[in-house]
């Protein structure tokens, strides 16, 4: 479902495209030195008595080549996401639809440094309560 949380963000906050500047999953070695980058941050809490719904975390990593530019992308990202509910993402793979409950933004965007390049990086991490919807 990373496809379809980084499609939803594609659809949703101006400037970000997928293999542009926003990627999913992971930043390739020749991306641009602004961009985004919507990655798994660990496994998933699930629950046996409702087997189609999972608490999946993600982290959004913005990076760029000013701070107050890098900080603003970050924010853009996280004023879209956080405090979101009843949302359909996108459908990526056919057939499959999820639903999130809720969309919780766990931290506000943080600074996390320069790079081996000395690009800014910022880091938000997200709670998104989803549930399969094609059952």
């Amino acid at each position: 479902m990373i496809k379809e949380i980084t499609t939803y963000i594609e659809d949703n906050v101006a400037g970000l495209t997928i293999d542009t500047n926003l990627f999913a999953g992971f930043r390739p070695a020749d991306a641009p030195d602004d961009c985004t980058t919507v990655q798994e941050t660990g496994p998933g809490k699930s629950n046996f008595y409702l087997p189609d719904f999972v608490e999946k975390t993600v982290q959004v990593v913005t990076r760029g080549k000013t701070y107050f530019t890098t900080r603003d992308a970050a924010l853009a990202v996280y004023v879209f996401l956080h405090g979101k509910a009843g949302i359909s993402l996108p459908v990526v793979t056919t057939g499959v639809l999820y639903h999130a409950g809720t969309i919780e933004a766990i931290q506000v965007p943080q600074y996390i440094g320069q790079d081996e390049n000395g690009l800014f990086e910022f880091s938000t991490n997200y709670i998104f309560r989803i549930q399969d919807g094609t059952a």
